[in-house]
């Protein structure tokens, strides 16, 4: 019967075995292009895992205030600072969450006895700095506003950082504010109470949850459409990361193979790490919480490793809708939903029901810690050109650098108030009726001049109206708050002292194609002034003559020594100040003067970490140059400070506490308003003015002076502004201003004047006597014609004339006495002469047509 069979029937054809092979290289072909199409792009994608998860913007911090124990930082103060910050006030007496504060009290002077003083301790939050991270609990005693004693952790300290100020950060175009964080940084609270809330079978399946899906299909088939996704925290992962949130039966299964897939990939703990990175969990001032880091900081001011077990229920209750359970807009729900996941903990049993219960019981807070993107915009940007140029970074958005910088926000918040509220009292004075110009602008920078750091930056009236920079940006003419450039360059040189006399006459400086007759802006002449004077009352022509006599070349030459980088011609009218800089620049020069003639380094960045905290190598800043001895800063200062008390900003600065000294400066018709000025801890330079420079009615005086003094007023330090002491090389005299010589008991006005030792006038005022004097002299004179008449005076006469001169001598007035003390009381007559007058002095010259200035 075998012998029968058709062997076809038993073995293949070739035909047959070529199908299945075609079959089987169709099938394998499909399951190659599924691999392209779909696995192959996911693992490209897996690849960027870590970027994705971990990627946050960069951030822009002040500088950080430091505790001193001995030092003055009153407790209102630090609390109002702190506030400003997100800390809140604590209350009973358990352990201090980290982000508040709390009044104490305690002793000084030791173990037994001491006074009881009021104190505070302040759970600070975790923060970077550029030696290291810092934190932790300080303590605070205090005697007054001073810092009697100081602790940190329990230790006694000499000094405590306080966490610095966010300023900026430096978002991608999603904005998307992230603070990454690792599962060991995370308290265990959270992570029970996610995986109570989201998936408590998360550390069991292989990245897919089959029972899920069957539960969540059901539901959906029941309501006719899909309501629930099942899905597993690898699967929100997945969505987060790679796809659209569309809720479709294409975009599931493609859900479902990523899952399978990253879970083969990663390990249980990087997937959880990343989903508490990557979740949305709500939004602050204009940008998107994502991760637990950021959402932990903007609800309660604290790291995910300090929240508490309510807390920590709280953010894991969010996670299925956030804007509905969020605690700032629906505190009841969110306190709903809350309770709801610590039931789930407890069903679970992974915490102890005692705990369950004290969470139960808490009442749901929140301690917010702003998240901003701009607190000093046109700072921001300034300091992203100074990263670029100095570290080498060229973008900060999204890559997570963190940028330390020397702006003080009290410093900053002053400065931003001050112009608030002068540009508006500025358009409602003298600029009332000139709407159509549009609106003032103006600039603020302050800086240290001990170092250099800027303090305070003020780029222009509104950043979302304009993101011009005008501090750093824009060059305008300086008038005569350049001045100072000058007469420092005529002290340096010895061309004149402060007590010379210029000649405030018409003046024609003929160049090569052109001639150029500056004038005075109260268009008047004032004959021969002290150069004091003209620097007080800003006068061009006698300032003019100054600067001719020191020669141009060497005035530009200093003021590129003292921080001017842009463009000068050596042109005479760059004396008056026609020369185009930034704020920043004069700002610059001022706090050259501030620093006794030192040049400082002006920045605003003091270190950038990388997003692993490796600080970047930066080009060094340049070291404090000395460009004008002690000598001459001292003497211009002096000229400075009279411009408050006689001069164009007179009695501007009576409620500024300490020495100040400062100049106004104007530019041709108007256009454009400055104030410069200092004490030795800061300098400040303020501009107003219309950004198509259109000419204005405000002077320096009505414009940049009140914003100036308002400011400078406000970040005075807590004992006034030191006082400017004379260097050695100097000395001072009291002096007759109209004459320059050393003033009597007779003359009217006297001055205090500040010399070069050796330089001081030898002769006495004679311009002023008397009415004893002039009755003396007259009867003096009458007595000489009668003993001409008698062939000479009597003993009786001779005798009253010298008890007549005794008299005037016993009634001298106390310079007389100081004059004797300087030269050793040599007697003078009336006239005081000694030595006799200076011939180069104008005011020994009979015709005054032939009066030249001193050389």
């Amino acid at each position: 019967m075998s012998a029968d069979r058709n062997p076809s029937t038993i073995v293949p054809s070739s035909s047959r075995r070529w199908k299945w092979l075609a079959a089987l290289l169709v099938f394998f072909g499909i399951l190659a292009a599924f691999s392209f199409y779909i696995i192959r792009p996911f693992w490209h994608l897996a690849s960027q895992f870590d970027d994705l998860t971990y990627r946050q913007p960069s951030r822009l911090y002040s500088r950080s205030a430091v505790l001193l124990a001995g030092r003055a930082f009153p407790a209102d103060q630090l609390v109002e600072s702190l506030r400003s910050e997100g800390y809140r006030e604590a209350s009973g007496s358990g352990p201090l969450p980290a982000g508040r504060y709390r009044k104490t009290s305690g002793k000084t002077g030791g173990k037994t006895g001491g006074k009881s003083v009021e104190g505070l301790a302040i759970h600070l939050r975790s923060f970077l700095l550029p030696d290291g991270p810092h934190g932790g609990v300080v303590e605070i005693a205090y005697s007054g506003p001073r810092i009697a004693r100081l602790s940190l952790n329990g230790e006694e300290v000499k000094a405590v950082p306080l966490q610095p100020a966010l300023i900026a950060s430096y978002f991608g175009p999603d904005m998307l504010e992230r603070r990454p964080v690792t599962v060991d940084n995370v308290a265990e609270d959270l992570i029970e109470a996610v995986i109570a809330a989201e998936d408590d079978a998360f550390f069991e399946h292989g990245g897919v949850s089959f029972t899920g899906i069957a539960r969540a299909l059901w539901v959906d088939l029941r309501g006719g459409e899909i309501r629930q996704g099942g899905s597993t925290l690898t699967q929100q992962l997945v969505k987060n990361l790679y796809l659209t949130h569309e809720r479709t039966l294409g975009r599931k299964g493609h859900e479902l193979i990523l899952a399978l897939l990253l879970e083969s990939r990663y390990s249980k703990r990087q997937i959880l790490e990343a989903y508490l990175n990557s979740i949305y969990l709500g939004g602050s001032g204009g940008v998107s919480l994502m991760g637990m880091g950021a959402a932990s900081r903007a609800y309660f001011g604290k790291d995910p490793g300090q929240l508490d077990l309510a807390e920590a229920a709280t953010l894991a209750g969010m996670i299925r809708a956030p804007a509905l359970y969020s605690p700032f807009l629906h505190a009841d729900k969110a306190k709903e939903r809350r309770d709801w996941v610590l039931g789930r903990i407890a069903q679970l049993g992974r915490v102890p029901k005692e705990r369950i219960d004290e969470a139960l019981a808490e009442p749901l807070s929140v301690a917010p810690e702003s998240v901003v993107r701009r607190r000093a915009p046109y700072f921001a940007d300034a300091m992203a050109a100074e990263a670029q140029r100095r570290f080498g970074v060229e973008d900060l958005a999204d890559k997570g650098y963190i940028l330390f910088s020397t702006l003080d926000v009290a410093s900053q918040k002053e400065a931003q108030e001050a112009v608030d509220w002068g540009l508006p009292r500025a358009e409602q004075g003298y600029q009332k009726g000139q709407a159509e110009k549009g609106p003032l602008q103006a600039a603020l920078v302050s800086i240290a001049p001990d170092n250099g750091g800027i303090l305070a930056y003020i780029g222009g009236r509104s950043y979302d109206a304009s993101q011009f920079d005008r501090a750093g940006q824009a060059q305008r003419q300086a008038g005569s708050a350049f001045k100072p450039v000058v007469y420092a360059a005529a002290f340096e040189n010895r061309v004149a002292s402060p007590a010379s006399f210029l000649e405030d006459e018409p003046l024609t400086v003929t160049l090569a194609h052109a001639s150029w007759s500056p004038k005075n802006d109260d268009g008047d002449f004032h004959g021969w002034v002290s150069a004091r004077t003209a620097l007080e009352k800003s006068y061009n022509l006698a300032t003019a003559r100054l600067a001719l006599q020191v020669g141009m070349p060497k005035i530009v030459a200093l003021a590129r020594k003292m921080g001017v980088s842009s463009e000068i011609e050596a042109y005479p009218s760059v004396a008056l100040g026609a020369v185009d800089l930034t704020p920043v620049e004069l700002a610059t020069v001022y706090s050259t003067l501030a620093a006794g003639g030192v040049r400082p380094p002006v920045h605003g960045l003091v270190a950038i970490l990388d997003p692993k905290g490796k600080a970047l190598p930066a080009a060094p800043l340049p070291d404090p140059e000395r460009v004008l001895s002690p000598q001459t800063v001292y003497m211009v200062t002096s000229l400075l400070q009279g411009v408050f008390v006689r001069g164009t900003a007179r009695g501007a600065a009576g409620g500024i506490p300490g020495d100040v000294a400062g100049k106004t400066g104007t530019t041709n018709r108007q256009r454009d308003s400055w104030f410069g000025g200092f004490g030795r801890e800061r300098a400040t330079v303020v501009w107003v003015g219309y950004d198509d420079n259109a000419s204005t009615r405000l002077g320096g005086a009505r414009a940049a002076l009140p914003i100036w003094v308002r400011f400078t007023a406000h970040v005075a330090p807590r004992n006034g502004y030191s006082v400017f002491e004379q260097p050695p090389g100097l000395t001072t005299a009291v002096i007759d201003p109209t004459t320059g010589l050393l003033a009597t008991e007779f003359c009217p006005d006297v001055l205090t004047e500040v010399f070069r030792e050796g330089e001081v006038p030898e002769q006495v005022c004679d311009r002023h006597t008397s009415f004893t004097q002039e009755e003396i002299a007259q009867s003096m004179r009458a007595g000489d014609d009668e003993d001409s008449d008698r062939g000479g005076p009597d003993e009786e006469v001779l005798q009253s004339r010298q008890s007549d001169e005794d008299t005037v001598r016993q009634r001298q007035h106390p310079f007389r006495s100081w004059l004797r003390r300087i030269f050793g009381g040599q007697e003078r007559d009336d006239r005081g002469a000694r030595g006799g007058r200076d011939p180069r002095d104008p005011r020994t010259l009979t015709n005054p047509d032939d009066r030249k200035p001193p050389g």
